[in-house]
C-alpha cells in the first residue's frame, strides 16, 4: 500500500542521534512489513527552532520511506501568528503539491496544525482514500488558553473559521486516533459522533536505548556531578507547556541539602529566563540540547523524572518524556491532570504535585527514603513493559492502520458494484 503520513511538527530522521519519536516509529513499522510511505513534513526544526532545509526537499532516509519536506517561514515561539503563518504556507503546498502525487491508499495526519489536517481531510474525501486523524493537542483552543481571560471570547471569536476547519477535519475522518483516552474524547465531541471500533488510543510510547556512544561531556557531567547524588532530571522544551520553572524553586528550596542535583536538559524560549533564575544555585546543571544515547545516560543515573507545566497549559495528556523516564525506570514527580494523574496514582511509580512546596516535599521524602525510591522505579519499569514499550505500541497502530484500509477498501468496492 502507499501509505502518507501529514506531520509537520516532528523531528526529521536526518541525524541518527535524533529520538524515533511518534510519526517516525510509525513510519519504520509500515515501511518494514513492505509498505510505501511518503512522511510530508517541514524545512522548519519545531524543536530547535533552526531550518534543515532552505527550500522544498525530497529524500529517503530510511528504506521505503520517503520525506516531503515543506518550507514554510519558520517561528521563533510556539504559540504565535508567525507559527500560524508558517502551517499556512505548509498547507498551501501540501494543496498544491498533493494533486500532483502518486495516489495514497490511506492517509494518517497529525493534529495540530489543524489546517493541514483539514487540508488532508478534503483531499482524502475528493478521492474516497480513508483517512485518520492523530489528535495529538488541543488546536486552535490553546492560541485561546494563553490569552487573559477577559480576551478569550473575542479570541474565540476572531478564529471562529479555525474552529470550524478543526470540526470538520475530525467529522470527515473515518477514524480519529489520540495518544490518552481524554484527547480522543475531546476528539470525538469535536465531531459530534459516538467512538466507534476504529477509534483508538496509542500512547506515545518510547523504547530502551542500547549501549550507544555517549558524548564526552555527559561522561564528564555524569562522572563529576552525579556520580554518588540523587539526581532530579527533567527532559523537554524550555517553553509554556512544559515550564520547569517550578523545579528551579524546589532546587533554591532544596540548595542546603547535600548530594541533590537537578539536571535540565533540553532549551527554548525560556531558556534565558531559567538560567537567570537558576544563578548561584550550585545544584542546578543545564545540560543543554542532548541525542537520545545522552538523555538515556543522565536518566540512567536519575532518582526522579520531572514532569512540569505552565499555568496556562492544557495539562490533560501524557508528554513525551513520561515515557522516556519510565523507559529507564525513573519515578515521575508530576503535574499533569486527567490519565497521568490518575495512572501515577493507581501504579504508584511516583507522586503526584500542584505547588512548588509539594515539590519540594515530595523530593525531600524521596532523599530520606531511597528503598521507596527503589520500589517505585521497579514499578516504573514493570508498568513500561505493560503498557509503553513502542514496538509492541507501533505494531498495534500499524495493525489498524492496514485494517482501516482493507476495511474501506471492501466497503468501497461493494458500494461501486450496488452501484452498477
Amino acid at each position: 500500500m502507499k501509505i502518507w503520513l501529514v506531520q509537520p511538527s516532528e523531528q526529521l530522521p536526518i541525524d541518527p542521534a535524533v529520538r524515533r519519536l511518534r510519526t517516525r516509529l510509525l513510519a519504520e513499522e509500515l515501511a518494514s512489513r513492505g509498505h510505501e510511505v511518503t512522511w510530508w513534513a517541514s524545512c522548519f526544526n519545531h524543536l530547535r527552532k533552526q531550518w534543515y532545509f532552505d527550500r522544498d526537499t525530497t529524500f529517503v532516509p530510511i528504506k521505503g520511506v520517503t520525506i516531503r519536506a515543506l518550507k514554510g517561514i519558520g517561528y521563533s515561539k510556539n504559540v504565535s501568528l508567525r507559527r500560524v503563518l508558517d502551517h499556512h504556507i505548509i498547507t498551501n503546498k501540501f494543496k498544491n503539491q498533493s494533486g500532483l502525487a502518486e495516489r495514497a491508499d490511506i492517509i494518517v495526519t497529525s493534529f495540530p496544525p489543524h489546517n493541514l489536517a483539514n487540508a488532508a481531510v478534503c483531499y482524502a474525501a475528493d478521492r474516497h482514500i480513508p483517512v485518520a486523524v492523530d489528535v495529538r493537542d488541543k488546536w486552535p483552543d490553546n492560541f485561546v488558553d494563553v490569552l487573559p481571560t477577559g480576551l478569550k471570547g473575542i479570541g474565540r471569536l476572531a478564529l471562529k473559521y479555525e474552529f470550524h476547519k478543526r470540526n470538520h477535519a475530525l467529522t470527515r475522518a473515518q477514524a480519529i486516533y489520540s495518544m490518552t483516552e481524554p484527547l480522543l474524547s475531546w476528539g470525538l465531541k469535536c465531531a459530534n459522533r459516538k467512538r466507534t471500533n476504529y477509534d483508538r488510543v496509542f500512547y506515545l510510547g518510547s523504547y530502551r536505548e542500547s549501549d550507544t556512544v555517549v558524548p564526552e561531556q555527559i561522561q564528564r557531567l555524569i562522572a563529576e556531578r552525579l556520580n554518588g547524588c540523587m539526581v532530579v532530571t527533567f527532559v523537554g522544551t524550555f517553553s509554556t507547556y512544559h515550564n520547569p520553572e517550578a523545579a528551579i524553586q524546589a532546587a533554591k528550596k532544596l540548595q542546603s541539602i547535600p548530594n541533590l542535583v537537578f539536571v535540565f536538559m533540553g532549551d527554548g524560549d525560556l531558556g534565558p529566563t531559567l538560567r537567570k533564575m537558576a544563578q548561584g544555585l550550585k545544584n542546578v546543571v543545564f545540560a543543554g540540547w542532548a541525542d537520545s544515547a545522552s538523555i538515556a545516560a543522565v536518566l540512567k543515573q536519575s532518582h526522579l523524572g520531572l514532569c512540569t507545566s505552565g499555568k496556562t497549559s492544557e495539562r490533560n495528556f501524557l508528554p513525551n518524556k513520561v515515557f522516556s523516564y519510565l523507559a529507564e525506570g525513573v519515578p515521575l514527580a508530576s503535574v499533569f491532570d486527567g490519565e497521568l494523574r490518575d495512572l501515577i496514582n493507581k501504579h504508584q511509580f511516583g507522586f503526584n504535585f500542584f505547588s512548588v512546596e509539594e515539590l519540594t516535599l515530595g523530593v525531600l521524602r524521596l532523599y530520606e527514603n531511597r528503598e521507596l525510591i527503589e520500589k517505585m522505579a521497579e514499578r516504573a519499569r514493570s508498568f513500561f513493559n505493560e503498557h509503553c514499550d513502542a514496538a509492541s505500541i507501533y505494531r498495534n497502530y500499524a495493525d489498524w492502520v492496514e485494517r482501516l484500509a482493507k476495511d474501506s477498501h471492501e466497503y468501497n468496492s461493494k458500494l461501486t458494484q450496488l452501484k452498477k
